[in-house]
């Protein structure tokens, strides 16, 4: 690499994804990963955003400019492997976001066989060859611009949304104070939360619609199959009634469900008053065996003195289902 890019360039890192702290102004990057196995770099930013691709050589690499986005943090690099060297990510200029994809010294990439794909206004991919030319000199010595497509609007109607509330039936999932079962809650707040989604133009279907025991590889397989574009599972949590004092949201991912959980995370921090317990990612099975972005929210503790007192609330489980319906319209930029 070029002293002058060196110089621009020269980063620390996060890993091989990233969650992102906001900034204190304008649109960042949310999230971002290099996917291995698919031979691609994934993008979402917190707004709309559209990048500007070009394929430099000596060594040959990647460069991804994100304009009008801010990265909000130290730069990052991260070491992937063979044919990718590595991925660094940092701020360009003040209001430029630059990731490059920078290749092993025996493999090249031909500008032809790249290519960009806009998922949503603030969600895209940049796709490698599956096969990469080991041994050749880049067809230019000169910058090559990537085609970058337009990304593709999300009409309401085609969004659909598996809305899944814990527990049901003989399970009835954590008992809080005065003896309030999380499956009460869960199913009133997914219910809710539907009905919310729905008078906001968004299709959402509950994985069950009333006290019914339901396992999980079900609740995935209905996900599947009316084709949902993100998967929310509700659950309440709990600790022991000696510990009133534990309380808060938690909300939780496995991998790509990373930016929705950020989304309906931060909604609902900013519309409800409870503690953060954070953004965390876990191996939950209805997270992990989903094709779609997926995130289990814990909407507070039953065993909690603050919590379990407002879960019993009709009007704060009102409020807590706006609050996560407003998260997901932010998520796919309704």
């Amino acid at each position: 690499m070029g002293r002058l890019v060196q110089a621009i360039l020269g980063f620390t890192c996060l890993g091989l994804s990233g969650l992102i702290p906001r900034p204190a102004w304008g649109n960042q990057l949310d999230y971002w990963r290099f996917n291995a196995p698919m031979s691609r770099l994934e993008i979402v930013a917190e707004g709309t955003t559209r990048p500007q691709v070009q394929l430099l050589s000596y060594p040959t690499r990647l460069v991804v400019d994100l304009p009008g986005t801010r990265f909000g943090r130290p730069l990052v690099q991260r070491a992937i492997g063979n044919f990718v060297k590595e991925v660094r990510v940092g701020q360009f200029n003040p209001k430029t976001t630059r990731l490059v994809i920078e290749l092993g010294p025996t493999y090249t990439m031909r500008p032809q066989d790249i290519k960009v794909r806009g998922l949503a206004p603030n969600r895209w991919f940049v796709q490698l060859p599956k096969f990469l030319a080991l041994g050749e000199a880049a067809a230019s010595p000169n910058p090559v611009a990537i085609p970058v497509p337009d990304p593709p609007p999300y009409p309401r109607a085609r969004v659909v949304i598996a809305v899944d509330p814990g527990h049901g039936g003989g399970d009835p999932g954590a008992i809080g104070i005065n003896g309030l079962q999380e499956k009460v809650v869960t199913l009133d707040i997914s219910q809710r939360l539907a009905q919310s989604l729905q008078k906001r133009g968004v299709q959402a279907i509950l994985t069950r619609a009333n006290d019914q025991e339901l396992d999980l590889a079900p609740r995935v397989l209905r996900a599947e199959q009316i084709k949902a574009r993100a998967f929310v599972s509700i659950h309440a949590n709990s600790l022991s009634l000696a510990h009133p004092e534990v309380n808060g949201l938690e909300t939780y991912y496995f991998a790509s469900g990373l930016p929705l959980a950020q989304a309906i995370h931060r909604s609902i921090l900013s519309q409800i008053q409870i503690r953060d317990r954070g953004v965390r990612q876990a191996r939950f099975y209805v997270l992990r065996k989903t094709s779609m972005p997926a995130v289990l929210v814990e909407v507070g503790f039953l065993t909690g003195r603050e919590d379990g007192i407002r879960l019993a609330q009709s009007n704060y489980r009102q409020a807590m289902a706006n609050a996560i319906a407003t998260g997901i319209m932010r998520y796919f930029r309704l």
